[in-house]
């Protein structure tokens, strides 16, 4: 097949949906498809060009057998509802440059990753032009989220992009999301029951497997015996990582129970200011891991946090939840009963349930695994054999390659 795949979120990014949408792409490229993303130069989860970036425009590359058409956008230093969408409209505007070039080409189906979401209309008129299958697939219920966190207030605003996502989702030939909860939402925002598909994000089980606890990440931090809890990913407003740090508050009495946040996000220097307003020496703040690094931080873990608040624990599924269960460490998960993490939660077996934004729920759960040897290993056990039943990048993107398939024929491709 010839496929376009649209969004702002490319490989090399490490983390979130560039993570995925690269290895999406680089494994429809190695099934034998030729594969072109139209995507953005890479600045997440910085929220920063990339340093090899920096100073490019518009450029094609090639990566792992994909053609990569880039295009700079505006990426703003501090994040607010309407830079997020000046980001997605300067997005959209310099795709324009390639636009041209793409509607010369004959393709068999187009893909977009939302978010974004404002940008998909070229993609859309691309498929409905050449009379090909369009798809739309949910990482991230991005105007929800917005609407609940009050990230955008502006009423009118609002019911514009309300209406875009109606007829984003009437429009579309085949729609796929990362959570049940989230393809209930889109059903009751428009999208007809029959297009709807579960694509969950997957886990890397070859690369990120159970590790010895003493690895040597470990020790290249200086760290002994205690008892390491760790939060890894995404440090943004969905997440409300406050909480970690009233829950180190509580448990300051024990000095084996260090608390370790690893990552990059637009919440990141609040949350840092906020511990060191705090005095707490059991936080320790480091930056976002190499990808060849990755697997040891995750093994370096002995308590997982997968934190998320109240508002949007049915908008989410965070992914960084599959990587923990491959790891074969066990965690503990902040969601409302009910939605689609504490369903993995309790299906699973391989971690704890605690209440979105309750600092004292938290601090008894991580009590509860510090000094349970025994049950920390086998939630551990548990959560590396749900992964590899559930959690498999080839069962997964096996199942969208045959949408794709089925969309090709049903257009006469």
């Amino acid at each position: 097949m010839r496929l376009l795949i649209h969004g702002y979120n490319y490989a090399p990014e490490l983390t979130g949906i560039g993570r995925y949408t690269g290895e999406m792409g680089a494994w429809l490229a190695a099934r034998g498809h030729q594969v072109t993303v139209l995507t953005g130069l890479p600045y997440y989860p910085e929220w920063r060009v990339h340093p090899a970036y920096r100073n490019k425009t518009w450029m094609r590359e090639w990566r792992d057998g994909v053609e990569v058409l880039r295009s700079p956008f505006y990426v703003p230093a501090k994040v607010t509802g309407v830079k997020r969408l000046l980001l997605e409209l300067s997005f959209g505007v310099s795709c324009l440059y390639w636009w041209p070039q793409i509607f010369s080409r004959r393709w068999d189906a187009v893909l977009s990753i939302c978010p974004p979401l404002l940008t998909v209309l070229f993609p859309l008129l691309l498929a409905k032009r050449q009379g090909i299958g369009f798809m739309l697939h949910f990482q991230d219920l991005q105007l929800e989220a917005a609407r609940t966190l009050g990230i955008l207030r502006h009423g009118g605003l609002l019911s514009v992009l309300s209406s875009i996502d109606r007829v984003l989702l009437h429009r579309a030939d085949m729609i796929s999301a990362i959570s049940d909860d989230m393809l209930a939402r889109l059903r009751g925002n428009g999208g007809a029951a029959l297009r709807l598909n579960l694509m969950p994000n997957w886990a890397d089980l070859e690369t990120v497997r159970p590790g010895p606890r003493p690895d040597r990440l470990r020790k290249e931090f200086g760290f002994g015996p205690e008892i390491l809890v760790l939060y890894a990913g995404n440090m943004g407003e969905k997440q409300g990582l406050e909480v970690i740090l009233e829950s180190a508050a509580i448990t300051a009495g024990r000095p084996d129970i260090r608390y370790i946040l690893a990552g990059e996000g637009v919440t990141k220097a609040r949350i840092m200011e906020l511990a060191e307003q705090r005095s707490l020496k059991n936080v320790l703040f480091l930056p976002l891991q190499p990808a060849e690094r990755f697997p040891l931080l995750l093994a370096m873990g002995d308590i997982h946090l997968v934190i998320q608040k109240t508002s949007v624990s049915d908008l989410v599924m965070p992914s960084k939840l599959t990587n923990v269960l491959a790891a074969g460490r066990p965690f503990i998960a902040t969601a409302l009963p009910g939605t689609e993490l504490a369903r993995v939660t309790q299906e699973s077996q391989a971690g704890l349930l605690v209440a979105p934004e309750d600092p004292d729920a938290l601090a008894r759960a991580i009590l509860k695994l510090a000094d349970g040897k025994v049950l920390r290993q086998d939630m551990g056990k548990k959560g590396r054999g749900y992964a590899e039943a559930h959690l498999s990048r080839d069962i997964i993107l096996s199942r969208l390659e045959g949408m794709l398939q089925g969309l090709a024929r049903s257009n006469g491709s």
